[in-house]
């Protein structure tokens, strides 16, 4: 399936896999630079670890997009870089071609770092993505990429290319006060999902500033929608809880009321009562009906603070 000039290139590696990963076949100068000593039956031979994991990112792509061109940086066991291209080569196979970057070893460790940044964002459990000033999207991560239904096609549309106007104009005018302010922003946000729900965000915004001194806006979220939705029905039982105390309070007072009323009658005309234990009596039901009913009423002011 190779054609010949390929299948015997010395500078070019070549491999054709399907979208399961399955080799369907490869060149011997792709042989030599892994070291391949059998038969090369899976891609994940060659593709290990977070690389392996970027290769099958690239690889859906390219099977959901027949016009889709993807480049992808990997390493061999010696650590020489080669920067393979992909596309589709027939129905469900794609065609990858590598070629050795001639690099030093400071771009190497250039490039692997950027890997690693790469692999960081991919693997957020969050949303991750860079807009320079004017609202345009330079970076999505895949968490992203999946909330949103974009594609990396979509990377330099602007805000108002992807969401509504009004959820736009707060995107960006949040982005202005870190652009003005240079500090980062803590703030909440809402989105809508692919099923045109609407999604509550805790959102982190920070400055960024590129090598030519270029301002822009790396963004960071956390999809806080059921811990909303938690905390609102706490609030609407501590309401209920409130409601109800202020009911049985006054249910649970109501004799004490007619009782003290009674008691403050008897006092006035104490002066007719001539036994000094039965005073004392009448006193003493007073004052502990009085410190009940101030009990009750400390007890309904906790629940209601």
């Amino acid at each position: 399936m190779i054609p010949n000039w390929l299948k015997h290139s010395k500078t070019n590696l070549v491999l054709l896999f399907d979208s399961n990963g399955n080799v369907r076949e490869y060149n011997d100068a792709l042989a030599k630079a892994f070291c391949v000593s059998g038969k090369l039956l899976f891609t994940s031979e060659i593709f290990t670890g977070t690389e392996f994991e970027e290769f099958q990112h690239l690889s859906n792509v390219v099977l959901n997009d027949s016009f889709a061109h993807i480049e992808f940086i990997s390493h061999d066991p010696q650590s020489n870089l080669y920067t393979w291209e992909f596309t589709l080569f027939t129905e469900n196979i794609i065609i990858g071609i590598a070629q050795q970057n001639s690099v030093t070893k400071r771009t190497q460790s250039i490039i692997k770092e950027s890997h690693l940044i790469d692999s960081f964002m991919n693997n957020s459990p969050a949303s991750a993505w860079i807009c320079d000033a004017a609202g345009r999207l330079l970076n999505m991560n895949r968490y992203y990429l999946a909330f949103t239904g974009l594609s990396i096609n979509d990377i330099g549309k602007s805000l108002w290319d992807i969401f509504p106007q009004h959820l736009a104009d707060l995107y960006q005018l949040n982005n202005n006060i870190v652009l003005t302010t240079q500090k980062v922003l803590k703030t909440e946000e809402i989105s809508i999902d692919l099923k045109g729900r609407t999604r509550n965000f805790l959102v982190y915004k920070f400055p960024l500033t590129t090598i030519d001194h270029n301002k822009l806006v790396g963004g960071w979220a956390i999809d806080i929608t059921e811990l909303k939705a938690a905390e609102q029905k706490v609030y609407e039982h501590d309401l209920k809880i409130k409601e109800l105390a202020f009911l049985q309070s006054h249910e649970v007072r109501r004799p004490l009321a007619n009782m003290l009323g009674l008691l403050e009658l008897i006092r006035t005309d104490v002066s007719n009562v001539i036994e000094p234990s039965l005073k004392d009596m009448l006193l003493y039901i007073q004052l502990s009906a009085t410190e009940l009913d101030n009990e009750i009423k400390r007890v309904i002011d906790r629940l209601q603070a």
